[in-house]
């Protein structure tokens, strides 16, 4: 009997094992890849360089998972993990609303506007002819708000059927990419034509350009910090950190890899070329349709999974007090509505502006094919979402922003022990460090969308139009996010908590984890493990 006690625990265990490690590729793994690699090497300018950052980035996320396990420890037997609500514990509530409101109201609505407006490019590059730009604008406006309100509709009423999706969703999503990775090492071309490891554009080398292209790494990381969680629903406590980590050390490594491939592989970086290559090459009308579609597919999931997050996030700020509701309470349908009505906003400004103004490489309006500026139908079709894929990049560094103060704010923790955590081994160590190169990387990530790295190594240090857009475009998302603060502020003042900050206004409400696939992998393994 003892012995098959052992057995069944030590099963129980490594499935448990093997579902973290799972939920861990899941949560980080997304579309950062698909969509950030290629802008990662025009940035740099040398694939060599790219991947260097690749691999130091990888290690320092790694390595700020071991304070994000402390971190997270508190809020084990109550409370929700997000950072608005470790940010009240660990500083105070002034600065977990301010985090909140940052959240909901710069990064997300430029997240999800990054999958819609993906969505719609690649659409448009699978039909593949010249669409003019006020065409374009009435495509991406039409297109994309019904995109957006066919995924909320989903979180709001459909969750079950949007569950599924999302789990199914995420098991596919892997399918192209371990094609890419495969593909990429096996059509390398040396002679730089289709290369662009050996192409004759990407062979710069300056101390400067180790400085470009943190913002789109740190949007394909995006998350990791909320797999700590899963301490709390865990059965098996001990398994958790060396689950976690070698989940990330599995995510580091495939990332690296992954984009030594495509610089293999592709052209510019990016996985639509590779499959285009793989397919047929660029003159393939087959090839240019399929690696658009499954792209396009990619998109649509991410779009409908920040969805479910947004809304879950909302909901689960307003209840730890972080966020004001005037009876209490914020349910998924009003979360939903309001998550919709800034998406609105913040999506149709970005597509205006990216279509209707002038910069490098686009003519606004005006912009057609053959020009000096847009010399190809991808040249036309590609440019209007520029704004957008800027800024998301540009926002991931606000939300590690967020990150570097609530590991700040851990680490001042286990000098003043205010919070009680789980203590964990080479905390002070791993933050520290982590905390110091994290620092660089938010600077250097906001900073190399302002001046480009690849231009000042010309010595050009000229402000582009691009970077000066993407800096009014931060400066006013920042001027909102304090304005719509100082009114929650005043609003907390005439309608203060009887009973204090501490705590949620409802400890009863569950709210719903933002992983789906976490949820049906925890019932399978009680499934086979019942008896």
């Amino acid at each position: 009997m003892k012995k098959e006690m052992k057995t069944k625990k030590t099963k129980t265990k490594t499935f448990e094992f093997l579902t973290l490690f799972v939920m861990v590729i899941g949560t980080v793994i997304g579309s950062g890849i698909y969509m950030k690699n290629s802008e990662l090497l025009s940035q740099t300018n040398n694939p060599i360089i790219a991947l260097i950052l690749w691999s130091f980035v990888g290690v320092i996320c790694i390595m700020s998972m071991v304070v994000f396990i402390e971190i997270s420890s508190s809020t084990k037997h109550f409370g929700n993990g997000t950072l608005g609500n470790w940010a009240k514990i660990f500083i105070n509530r002034k600065t977990a609303s301010f985090f909140s409101i940052m959240y909901g109201w710069v990064y997300i609505p430029s997240t999800q506007s990054v999958f819609v407006a993906g969505a719609v490019n690649y659409l448009l590059l699978a039909i593949g002819v010249p669409i003019a730009p006020y065409q374009q604008l009435i495509i991406y406006l039409i297109v994309g708000i019904s995109i957006f309100i066919t995924c909320t509709i989903l979180s709001i009423y459909k969750r079950f059927v949007n569950r599924r999706i999302q789990v199914i969703g995420i098991l596919i999503k892997f399918l192209p990419l371990v094609i890419a990775f495969v593909a990429g090492f096996i059509l390398i071309d040396k002679t730089g034509g289709t290369s662009a490891m050996w192409g004759t554009g990407n062979k710069q080398w300056s101390p400067i350009l180790f400085f470009g292209g943190f913002g789109g790494i740190l949007f394909a990381f995006d998350g990791y910090v909320y797999i700590a969680n899963s301490q709390k629903t865990a059965t098996h406590k001990d398994v958790v950190p060396k689950a976690l980590f070698a989940g990330m050390i599995f995510v580091a490594v495939f990332y690296v890899l992954m984009a030594l491939s495509l610089f293999l592989g592709s052209p510019d970086g990016s996985i639509v070329k590779l499959f285009e290559k793989m397919i047929g090459g660029n003159d393939s009308a087959a090839a240019r349709i399929i690696s658009n579609l499954i792209l396009m597919a990619i998109c649509l999931l991410g779009s409908n999974i920040f969805v479910d997050i947004a809304i879950v996030d909302l909901a689960s700020d307003a209840n730890n007090k972080t966020i004001y509701t005037k009876n209490r309470e914020l349910s998924y349908k009003k979360a939903g509505v309001i998550q919709f009505l800034i998406f609105i906003v913040a999506y149709s400004f970005l597509i205006v502006i990216g279509i209707c103004t002038t910069r490098e490489g686009w003519d606004g309006l005006s912009s057609k094919i053959n020009t000096e500026n847009v010399i190809t139908i991808e040249d036309l079709l590609n440019k209007p979402a520029d704004y957008i894929n800027w800024f998301s990049s540009g926002t991931s560094c606000l939300v590690f922003i967020m990150v570097l103060v609530v590991m700040i704010g851990g680490i001042v923790n286990r000098f003043t022990k205010r919070v009680k955590v789980e203590q964990s081994k080479l905390f002070l160590v791993c933050g520290i460090i982590s905390s110091f190169f994290m620092t660089i990387f938010i600077f250097f990530g906001i900073f190399s969308f302002i001046w480009e790295p690849k231009n000042i190594a010309d010595g050009n240090w000229e402000l582009q139009l691009s970077g000066m857009w993407f800096l009014i475009i931060l400066a006013v998302s920042l001027a909102i996010n304090v304005i719509v603060f100082l009114i929650q502020e005043n609003l907390f003042k005439k309608d203060p908590y009887t009973d204090g900050w501490e705590g949620e206004i409802n400890p009863d409400i569950i709210v719903e984890e933002n992983l789906s696939i976490k949820k049906d992998i925890i019932k399978l393994k009680n499934k086979i493990f019942k008896n």
